[in-house]
């Protein structure tokens, strides 16, 4: 009997011990369950020491995911109740993303709006078409099969959508199209994914986005399904997630020869955050005269982008978070006709698109908006400049004096590039661009105008390659 307990009490222990010395203590792991980044361990002293060692260990225990599935998919199959870090059922057996407290927050939603308006007013002056669309969460399309219980207002989108149009921002909200869409059809599928629109809902949307480009630019064709085979693909776990389901799904496949991927630039080459570095090009030899799009844009077109190819020549996605706040580089690099700008209505937070860094952007004017300046040559070179060519994109950093310029620009054959004025901890200040190093194959020189601190005089400065 004495050995039957120790046995017992050893087994007791080895289930308590083996999770525990399997624990990940590997640094910038993210967890295969819920899609999020596991907590550092150096994040435990900031803030709340006693939470975030339970949530350090309660996210790094060994085994986490298997007995995470275990007890999921046993709730699920004893009481169809699903626990889970990222789902939940809502009615029908319909699936949405885990859902929180609605919290309205007007100041956020005032400095994004704010944000699209700065960028809609670079692209104008410039010349440059501008398209800002935002599309729904699955929750909008579908809120009559949410949850018994949850009272969805969406109170951030509504506020949202009448800042936009207060602002004159040239916009569409997809989520209109949806909604009068889905009584024929399934626009976000019931279960998989909880998070995006399927290729249907993606089709729709992209109509109402090229409709209204369509409107701006005669040239941009609409839609059409001509070039696209049918198929049908089983889903037979949720996204990221081990949560077995069994639901097929309409896939549209792009049959068209003529428009070929690009990899001249890519992530190695150009600068990308590390976190969202979703990058394509494509060159479109069928529809030569269409215009050239920069569509900077998050995982709803990941994939789904496809359906936008052939109304342009040439298009040029950058995935939307963080890259956005540097569209005047990807604007340099590019050189497009139209730039669209598009996200989530359940990004609008700091989690996606920082509200500080939102509100602090700064964006030089339009150099063709000065006039009747003096020339005055407060600035020149402060010695020798530097170029950094990676073979594909040429970055310029030129010194130069007196601290005085608020905004510079480089005149590089008949481009105008607005450049970076940047001051280093030494009150050094700097003109700093980048430009595809193909367009200065036959240019031995350039011009950098400087606009003074008091935006009445102009610098001229000749520099020689």
């Amino acid at each position: 009997m004495k050995r039957i307990y120790i046995f017992r009490i050893t087994i007791f222990i080895t289930i308590l011990v083996i999770p525990i010395i399997t624990m990940n203590f590997k640094s910038n792991q993210i967890s295969e369950i819920d899609n999020k980044v596991l907590t550092e361990a150096s994040d435990i002293f900031n803030g709340d020491i006693t939470n975030n060692i339970e949530t350090y260990l309660d996210e790094r225990i060994g085994f986490r995911t298997i007995m995470i599935n275990a007890y999921t998919q046993g709730m699920d199959y004893l009481f169809n109740y699903m626990v889970h870090p990222s789902y939940q059922y809502g009615k029908d057996g319909y699936v949405f993303g885990k859902l929180s407290t609605e919290d309205f927050n007007s100041e956020y939603q005032d400095i994004f709006s704010d944000f699209i308006l700065k960028l809609q007013n670079y692209c104008n002056d410039r010349n440059i078409d501008f398209l800002y669309s935002v599309e729904p969460s699955k929750a909008t399309v579908y809120s009559e099969f949410l949850p018994e219980g949850v009272n969805y207002k969406n109170y951030n989108t509504n506020y949202f959508l009448e800042l936009l149009y207060q602002k004159n921002i040239n916009h569409v909200y997809t989520g209109e199209a949806l909604i009068d869409a889905k009584d024929e059809y399934q626009v976000f599928d019931k279960k998989y994914d909880a998070n995006h629109w399927n290729e249907t809902g993606a089709i729709i949307g992209v109509n109402a986005i090229l409709d209204k480009l369509n409107e701006m630019d005669s040239s941009i064709s609409k839609f059409s399904i001509d070039n696209y085979e049918l198929g049908i693909e089983t889903n037979t776990t949720l996204p990221v997630s081990y949560f077995p389901i069994n639901e097929k799904t309409t896939t549209y496949k792009l049959n068209n020869d003529n428009i070929k991927r690009i990899n001249t630039f890519n992530s190695d080459n150009i600068q990308l955050s590390k976190n969202y570095s979703n990058f394509y090009h494509y060159i479109n030899e069928e529809n030569t005269t269409a215009p050239k799009v920069l569509f900077f844009a998050g995982s709803y077109f990941t994939e789904n982008h496809k359906f936008l190819l052939e109304s342009f020549s040439e298009f040029i996605l950058v995935h939307n978070y963080i890259n956005i706040l540097d569209f005047d580089y990807y604007i340099n690099l590019f050189n497009p006709d139209i730039v669209i700008f598009e996200s989530a209505e359940y990004t609008h937070s700091s989690t996606f698109f920082n509200q500080n860094s939102l509100s602090e952007a700064k964006y030089n004017k339009s150099l063709t908006s000065y006039s009747n300046l003096t020339n005055s040559h407060f600035t020149s070179l402060n010695g020798d400049f530097m170029l950094s060519d990676n073979g594909i994109v040429t970055y310029f950093s030129l010194p130069i004096t007196n601290n005085e310029t608020l905004y510079s620009y480089a005149l590089i054959g008949n481009r105008i590039l607005d450049c970076k004025t940047v001051t280093d901890e030494n009150d050094q200040q700097y003109v700093q661009f980048s430009i595809p190093t193909s367009e200065l194959e036959h240019i031995n020189s350039f011009t950098i105008y400087t606009i003074s601190n008091s935006e009445s005089e102009y610098s001229e400065i000749k520099v020689s390659l």
